[in-house]
C-alpha cells in the first residue's frame, strides 16, 4: 500500500511539474525575481540562436540542392519542392537575425533598469532600518530615564519642561520599562533575555494592538512619541542626592583650606627675606681681622 501511495505522489507531482510552463519553472528554480528574470533572458536568446543555427543549415541545404540541379543533376520532387522556398528560408534566416539584435539590446537595457530599480529599493530599506533602529534607541533612552524618580516627579507635576502626564498613563510607561530594560536574569541567558526584550521592542514598532502592561502597544507607542517631541528629553536635568552635595562642599572646602596654606606659607617667606639683617661693612672687616690673628697664632704655634 505504501509503494502505491509514493508511485501515485511522485506520478501527481510529475504531472504538477509537466504543466508549469518554462517561465514558472526557471522563476520556481531562481534565487530571487532578478536572477529568475535574466536566467529567462538568457533561455530565450539561446532558443532563438539555435534557431539561427537551424535555419543557416536549411540554408545550406538548399544551396547545395541548387547547385546540383545547375549541374544537371535531377532532384526528387521534395527536394525541388525545398529548393523553391529558398528565398522564403533566407527572409527568415534575415528576420530571425534582426530580431536576435533587437531583443538582446532590450534585454541589456530592461535588466539595467531592474537593477537600478533594485539599487533603489535596497536603499530605501535600508533607510527603513536605520530609522527603525534610531527610534528604538531613542524610545529606548526615554524608557530609562523614567526609571528615575525626579524624571517621574516632573511628568506627575509638568515641573522643568516636562509636560503633564496621568499617574495612569506614567504607570503604563515605566511597566513597560521595566520590560524592554530589565535587570539581568541569571536563569535565562543572556540571548534568551534579550530575545524577549526584542520582541516587545518589535510590537511597539509595529504600534501593535496587542494588549501590554493594561494598554497596547499603539498606546504606548503615541506616548513614546509625545514624550520624544515634548522637548524635554534633549536635557535631562540631573538630580544630585544630599551626599554628592555634602562631598562636593567638602571638597571646595578642603580646596579653600589648601590654598589659604598656601598663600600663609609665601607670606611668610616674604617677611623672613624682609626682616633677615644685613651684615654691615664694619663687622665684615673685624670678622676678616679676627680670622687672620687666629690663623698667625696657629702658625706660630
Amino acid at each position: 500500500m505504501k509503494s502505491a501511495k509514493s508511485q501515485v505522489n511522485q506520478d501527481q507531482q510529475g504531472e504538477n511539474q509537466r504543466a508549469l510552463s518554462p517561465l514558472q519553472s526557471t522563476l520556481s528554480s531562481a534565487a530571487s525575481p532578478s536572477q529568475a528574470y535574466e536566467t529567462y533572458i538568457d533561455n530565450g536568446l539561446i532558443c532563438l540562436k539555435h534557431k539561427i543555427r537551424n535555419i543557416e543549415k536549411k540554408k545550406l541545404k538548399l544551396e547545395d540542392y541548387k547547385d546540383r540541379l545547375k549541374n544537371g543533376e535531377q532532384l526528387n520532387p521534395d527536394q525541388l519542392e525545398a529548393v523553391e522556398k529558398y528565398e522564403e528560408v533566407l527572409h527568415n534566416l534575415e528576420f530571425a537575425k534582426e530580431l536576435q539584435k533587437t531583443f538582446s539590446a532590450l534585454s541589456q537595457d530592461l535588466l539595467k533598469a531592474q537593477k537600478k530599480a533594485q539599487r533603489r529599493e535596497h536603499m530605501l530599506k535600508l533607510e527603513t532600518e536605520k530609522k527603525k533602529l534610531r527610534t528604538m534607541l531613542q524610545i529606548q533612552y526615554v524608557l530609562q530615564n523614567l526609571t528615575q524618580e525626579h524624571v517621574q516627579k516632573d511628568f506627575k507635576g509638568g515641573l522643568n519642561g516636562a509636560m503633564y502626564l496621568p499617574s495612569k498613563e506614567l504607570d503604563y510607561l515605566i511597566k513597560f520599562s521595566k520590560l524592554t530594560c530589565p535587570e539581568r536574569n541569571e536563569s535565562l541567558s543572556v540571548e534568551d533575555q534579550m530575545e524577549q526584550s526584542s520582541l516587545y521592542f518589535w510590537d511597539l514598532l509595529e504600534g501593535s494592538e496587542k494588549t501590554v502592561v493594561g494598554t497596547t502597544y499603539k498606546h504606548v507607542k503615541d506616548l513614546l512619541s509625545k514624550l520624544l517631541h515634548s522637548g524635554y528629553f534633549e536635557s535631562v536635568p540631573v538630580l544630585r542626592n544630599s551626599k554628592e552635595k555634602a562631598e562636593e562642599v567638602l571638597m571646595q572646602s578642603e580646596m579653600k583650606k589648601q590654598l589659604l596654606k598656601s598663600e600663609s606659607i609665601k607670606e611668610s617667606e616674604s617677611l623672613t627675606e624682609l626682616v633677615q639683617p644685613e651684615i654691615q661693612p664694619q663687622e665684615f672687616l673685624n670678622r676678616r681681622y679676627m680670622t687672620e690673628v687666629n690663623f698667625q697664632e696657629n702658625k706660630k704655634m
